[in-house]
């Protein structure tokens, strides 16, 4: 099977690893953590910690394969095709630089001021995170949302997954507050469940097509 046939598959990979990525590290201390307790953390999981953010960002990296792969197959919907591929981008920035922020903790922890590490945390959970992959993911599933019920290369019921999760991402945190603070996390599981699927769907077709 040719290059082209398995690029699909990156979506695969790039689940898993990003799957891998957030159980290494572990239960990551929230925005609103004491500083004491932001040092602690990072002190004892220095190591995973840096495992983690490599894991996120070759995961990322291969996310942006698997948008590429998928803009080519829906591109007789220009507007859809580039959606998907500047909401991966935006989605692909969030992770990395996220992924940056826990490999720097890991790095600085003991030679910088405990507040200093607590920032750092804050920007990590509070912005990032919650902000820029949200927003990301939003944007991609609805190009792709856009791409399946233009082409058919899809069967539709995953545009119409795509665009609920879609919605679901785009409500900004600290919005409904309690439960659903930040409701919008649930469309980057989402987005890692319909990229599972899509990418063995992709991969079929293109082995039978072959």
């Amino acid at each position: 099977m040719g290059a082209r046939r398995l690029a699909p598959l990156s979506g695969v990979v790039a689940v898993v690893l990003i799957l891998a990525g957030f159980a290494v590290a572990g239960n990551a201390p929230k925005g609103t953590s004491s500083v004491a307790k932001v040092v602690a953390f990072h002190s004892k999981h220095s190591s995973a910690q840096t495992t983690s953010g490599v894991l996120l960002s070759l995961g990322a990296l291969l996310f942006l394969v698997f948008s590429a792969s998928f803009a080519a197959s829906v591109r007789s919907v220009p507007g859809g095709a580039a959606l998907c591929l500047l909401g991966a981008g935006v989605l692909v920035v969030g992770l990395t630089t996220y992924a940056g922020l826990s490999i720097a903790m890991a790095d600085v922890v003991g030679h910088v001021q405990g507040s200093a590490l607590q920032v750092l945390n804050v920007l990590a959970d509070d912005a990032v995170f919650v902000f820029l992959i949200t927003i990301g993911t939003s944007a991609f599933l609805l190009g792709a949302a856009a791409a399946v019920f233009g082409t058919g290369v899809l069967p539709r019921w995953l545009g119409w997954v795509a665009v609920i999760f879609a919605v679901v991402g785009a409500i900004p945190s600290h919005v409904l507050g309690g439960t659903l603070d930040h409701i919008g996390l649930l469309a980057f599981a989402g987005l890692g469940i319909w990229t599972l699927v899509v990418g063995i769907l992709l991969t079929v077709r293109a082995e039978t097509a072959g």
